[in-house]
């Protein structure tokens, strides 16, 4: 059986993208969320569908969507993610875009992988500055500070390595996601907005899940050039 063309899977992305949309809008609606943290959302939907291809022009339009973040993270008082997002996010994304863009491959960038040691010491560095921010904000006034501090730590260190060009990131990009999920279902008793925020995540998964698959092609493609 000869694999979806190229066109039938875009006529597939659009079409997830424009249900999601849909359904953002109708439980936007049912739960009074305002428009203003409901439009990154929007936004983000495009964001993933070109993260699903790898292409480098995502990193660029990310970047200007997480001041948005930034500003409903605020409102939510997620203060790590709001700090990552207006900080880390739109800088590094932005500087992702720059460097993807010196390193060109099709619509995508040239990937590499980390060695054995490289992710020892990735796992044993993050390990050690998650428990030091956890120190810190052990006094900080947020109802979700594990979550919330886990999902901004697993978010740079994803960021670092894709603005490195290192495949891993979709993984640890998947793995934050699986952490925000847990975060909106725990948010939804008390904040049933949070509601389109799960819906736009479950989306983004399914693009994460499509981009694991996407960038290791094209690194066993560029492997073997």
């Amino acid at each position: 059986m000869k694999p979806p063309s190229r066109s039938i899977k875009n006529i597939a992305g659009f079409m997830l993208l424009g249900i999601t949309a849909i359904v953002i809008t109708i439980t936007g609606i049912l739960v009074d969320q305002s428009f203003f943290r409901i439009l990154p959302l929007y936004i983000s939907l495009f964001v993933s569908l070109l993260q699903a291809r790898a292409n480098r022009y995502a990193p660029l339009i990310g970047s200007v969507n997480s001041l948005l973040y930034a500003a409903v993270y605020y409102h939510y008082r997620l203060y790590a993610s709001m700090a990552y997002a207006a900080l880390f996010s739109f800088t590094i994304q932005l500087v992702t875009f720059i460097r993807w863009n010196r390193s060109p491959y099709k619509s995508s960038t040239i990937f590499r992988k980390l060695t054995a040691r490289q992710r020892m010491a990735t796992t044993a560095g993050f390990a050690f500055v998650w428990l030091a921010v956890m120190l810190i904000l052990s006094r900080a006034a947020s109802d979700y500070r594990v979550l919330d501090t886990t999902i901004s730590l697993v978010g740079i260190l994803a960021s670092l390595l894709a603005m490195l060009s290192y495949i891993e990131y979709v993984t640890l990009t998947a793995l934050g996601q699986v952490f925000s999920l847990i975060l909106y279902i725990s948010m939804l008793k008390t904040n049933p907005e949070q509601l389109t925020y799960l819906v736009y995540s479950l989306y983004s998964l399914i693009c994460i899940i499509q981009a694991f698959i996407r960038t290791r092609g094209i690194y066993a493609e560029q492997q073997s050039v």
